[in-house]
């Protein structure tokens, strides 16, 4: 049996309200994902793959669909996340709580701090000295998108043998689709903290799969610097289903597991959740931010009017982009 058939299965259930995809037709969707992992990776070679790297991808290939493998590889979830999606259902909430998780760990302060202290998240510039005052400042709401970035960003952001650029850049992608999300699901009536909680981990299978190749390349011990055709061919065909794997795994809303599921085999037109539709677009909306824009500027504007992205997602992007 295919190791995607299950997940197939969570794509054909057609229970809830069901959203047309948006897609753009000035590019296609397949182009702008390939400029993407040229933007990832953006040193190709026609070398070959050698034999211990085709073994080492060979190895991913049949490890990852299997649950014990996982949870070796895969950090768990903080704790932080499925707190902040109970508060949601929470009208009683209240700043004291946030204080109180934020202050008990110092590095999760620091970081809640330099998130908060961002251009992005505090554009009028006064300095937030405290956790008290960033969460005056940042509201509820805002609190909880810094405090799931900062909780987050040490998986997301993995160290590598080969290149600290591509996790970071892979950070930044995150952090951008998050908003991205979370902005559109305002406009369409949406709850912005999950649509920016399935932005946030979407590609969590590409980070995965780029650490583990990274690590058992080095184990090898072989001079041989792999490429991109070490790393993209296998993201290609396994990051979507290893995201939706590892989503389960994390005991996810159903709601943000089936987005994610559906982004295995979505293609233009098709009918999915609103979920699943706002992260396609805003995914697609994102790659295009860093792999179209710099060259081609008004393909890319025209593409978020496309997608039916907020016109202005750009602008918030480049303050996003500045210190993150």
């Amino acid at each position: 049996m295919s190791v995607f058939s299950k997940i197939r299965a969570v794509f054909n259930d057609r229970k809830g309200a069901l959203l047309e995809v948006n897609s753009p037709q000035s590019l296609p969707p397949a182009d702008i994902q390939q400029a993407f992992y040229g933007y990832l990776f953006p040193r190709s070679t026609e070398m070959p793959l050698s034999v211990p790297q085709k073994l080492v991808i060979e190895h991913l290939k049949n490890s990852l669909p299997k649950r014990e493998f996982r949870d070796k590889v895969v950090p768990r979830l903080p704790a932080v996340i499925p707190r902040l999606l109970r508060s949601l259902r929470n009208p009683k909430s209240s700043a004291k709580e946030y204080v109180e998780i934020i202050n008990k760990d110092p590095a999760m302060s620091a970081a809640v701090l330099k998130l908060a202290n961002s251009v992005y998240f505090n554009p009028i510039g006064k300095r937030i000295h405290d956790i008290d005052r960033a969460v005056v400042k940042l509201g509820i709401n805002g609190i909880r998108l810094v405090l799931s970035a900062a909780v987050m960003q040490p998986i997301i952001q993995r160290d590598a043998a080969y290149s600290m650029q591509t996790g970071q850049r892979l950070w930044f992608h995150a952090m951008e689709c998050a908003v991205t999300c979370a902005s559109t699901a305002q406009e369409r009536g949406l709850e912005p903290f999950k649509a920016y909680l399935v932005g946030l981990v979407h590609d969590i299978g590409k980070i995965t799969l780029f650490s583990e190749l990274s690590k058992q390349f080095k184990l090898n011990s072989e001079n041989v610097i792999p490429e991109s055709n070490a790393f993209v061919p296998i993201m290609q065909l396994l990051a979507p289903a290893t995201s939706y794997w590892i989503a389960r795994d994390w005991e996810l809303p159903a709601e943000l597991c089936k987005a994610i599921a559906e982004q295995v085999s979505v293609s233009p037109g098709d009918k999915i959740s609103p979920y699943g539709a706002i992260l396609f677009e805003a995914n697609l909306a994102c790659e295009a931010y860093v792999a179209i824009r710099p060259k081609d500027a008004v393909l890319a504007q025209a593409l978020l009017a496309e997608l039916h992205i907020p016109t202005n997602m750009f602008t918030e992007l480049d303050e996003l982009s500045r210190e993150v």
